[in-house]
């Protein structure tokens, strides 16, 4: 992997500082992310829920909440019609919170992974019928449902579509209304996750009957898990919600969080959006994938102690198998890969055998070892479901609109979708995605590391920390700032985590001692040999609670010896 950083005018850095009343280092990172001037700094070191956008920006919002209004004032029921990832749950969680509390008659509806696939179906909406429901809005749910949408209105019932995906959309179909910030013309931030766009639509509903946005504003943590975990760009309105959500998951209105956050020992953590991705969503998302995703949507409903602990029980269990399921899958295709000869420019594999909730984790993974677009498809009943990851420079969306004709459903976004295709078209799929692939213009398949800048480990103080978090959330289009040291050496090395991927360490710098995790790079590091070598790391700082007391713990992104030749490119 090539390290890449700026280099910067001292004297400008200088001066803005000065002129923004702000430290040397925020300034760095600031230029760095190509924010300098005063309004978008202050935009961006201060996402209020005041910068919040107006709902009613979208084409059709206002008869939308119409809707919500007539089926609140006749007393009929909805329903919200979730996917079954953490994206869908919360949005699905959020509209039946903040809904009930506010007089409308609303219930959820999940479908299941295995025997309903993803998006509206006929036999869902005859079961919301049978219940009552009048009214459907469907969140992250994809927008191509047009024969569901007519047999809905045929049993009396009216669709909303609420979505974020990027997808095929049927121009002339004006019958279907559609609230996706990706198909509007007057809505300016396009990247609001599934969740995000529900809040959209009950802000909307709030504002129109003039309820207090502080009851809704009370939610954003919900909204906060299902942004996080969609991982959509860390700008704009997902800084605001995302920013507002951490703040409100500390005194968190949802019991089972408090329950969930005890169980992980995060309750008196400051948490971050690391936090988020890699202990709470995980267990909400394998229940989607292994076990009842409607569970997922109970969890943040449910006010019993009794069933809250059975609910994170049932998260746990599913999450144990799902771990178990996926490294299955990932060691038997890893251990094919190795077989191969020569280069490969992308991974395309099917399997009977592989379970379809599982399979887009693993394409994650490898798509990062191995750093190719990689589809890995379930086959089941004469169909593929397909999930797909790709890497920079390769749009996975567009790849896969250029054969939209081979699909039975297909969306997602730039750098991971999924298609739905019949058995016998598998062939000249992976066939047409070979020759995509092949024509595109690569100017450089080796991965970058971008670092921020060159800051040694001994000049971490408190104000350095302050003003990292200052500048948070981190996520897509707002990476998580990374620094250079040199000359350092690994003491007491520790291997762990599921097939020793990860280790634990002390850095000796100057005599000075750190603690250091490092996550996916064990397999560049000798226990036995470390304490002989010296060498240069990435990383970024973090405060961790051990023994109940706040500690400085080093992160180390990437690490390289000493002795070993390499580039550091300059932009």
């Amino acid at each position: 992997m090539h390290w890449e950083y700026s280099e910067f005018d001292d004297q400008l850095v200088k001066s803005k500082a000065e002129e923004y009343q702000l430290s040397e280092n925020i300034i760095k990172l600031l230029l760095n992310r190509g924010i300098e001037t005063k309004e978008k700094i202050e935009e961006y070191i201060n996402p209020d829920i005041s910068r919040l956008r107006d709902p009613f920006k979208f084409e059709k919002m206002e008869e939308v909440v119409s809707k919500i209004i007539q089926v609140k004032n006749s007393g009929e029921k909805l329903f919200i019609y979730g996917d079954y990832d953490v994206d869908g749950i919360t949005a699905a969680a959020f509209l039946t919170i903040v809904f009930r509390q506010i007089g409308i008659d609303v219930d959820y509806y999940i479908p299941n992974r295995m025997d309903e696939g993803y998006g509206l179906n006929k036999e869902a909406i005859k079961k919301i019928h049978d219940s009552d429901g009048r009214l459907i809005i469907t969140v992250d749910t994809g927008v191509n449902s047009k024969s569901e949408v007519e047999y809905a209105r045929s049993l009396g019932i009216d669709i909303v579509i609420t979505d974020h995906h990027k997808m095929v959309k049927d121009e002339n179909d004006e019958g279907v209304i559609i609230i996706n910030p990706k198909f509007s013309k007057n809505y300016q931030f396009k990247y609001l996750s599934g969740a995000g766009v529900a809040f959209k639509l009950a802000q909307a509903v709030y504002i129109k009957l003039d309820e207090d946005l502080e009851k809704l504003y009370d939610y954003l943590d919900v909204i906060m898990i299902g942004t996080v975990a969609d991982v959509v760009p860390m700008i704009d309105e997902n800084r605001v919600i995302i920013k507002k959500g951490l703040e409100v998951i500390r005194n968190t209105k949802i019991k089972g969080m408090v329950y969930l956050l005890k169980y992980l020992k995060l309750e008196d953590k400051d948490l971050t959006t690391t936090d988020v991705s890699f202990f709470i969503s995980p267990l909400l998302n394998a229940l989607g994938r292994i076990g009842n995703s409607k569970v997922g949507v109970e969890f943040f409903l449910q006010q019993d102690d009794f069933l809250i602990y059975n609910i994170i029980e049932e998260m746990k269990k599913s999450n144990k198998k799902r771990r178990k399921l996926e490294r299955k899958i990932f060691n038997e295709i890893d251990s094919e890969i190795a077989k191969k000869d020569g280069d490969f420019k992308y991974l395309f594999l099917k399997s009977k055998s592989w379970h379809p909730g599982i399979i887009g984790v693993v394409s994650s993974r490898l798509a990062f070892k191995y750093n190719v677009p990689t589809m890995l498809v379930a086959i089941k009943n004469g169909m593929g479901k397909a999930s797909c990851r790709s890497i920079e420079g390769v749009n996975i969306f567009n790849l896969l609109t250029s054969m939209e004709d081979k699909f039975v459903r297909f969306g997602g976004h730039d750098l991971a979708s999924g298609f739905i295709a019949k058995l016998e078209d598998l062939e000249e799929i992976e066939a047409r995605i070979g020759d995509y692939i092949e024509k595109l213009n690569s100017t450089d398949e080796k991965r970058v590391l971008r670092i921020d800048y060159e800051f040694p480990l001994e000049k971490i103080d408190d104000k350095f920390l302050e003003d990292l978090r200052l500048l948070s959330p981190y996520g897509m289009e707002n990476k998580q700032p990374v620094f250079l040291d040199r000359d350092l050496s690994f003491e007491k090395v520790k291997k762990f985590g599921v097939e020793n991927r990860h280790f634990k360490t002390y850095i000796n710098k100057n005599d000075r001692i750190y603690s250091a995790v490092a996550f996916n790079l064990a397999h560049k590091i000798d226990e036995k040999m470390m304490s002989l070598q010296k060498f240069d790391i990435v990383y970024y700082p973090e405060k961790v609670k051990y023994n109940g007391e706040d500690i400085l713990q080093i992160r180390v992104k990437d690490l390289r010896f000493k002795d070993e030749f390499f580039e550091v490119f300059t932009k």
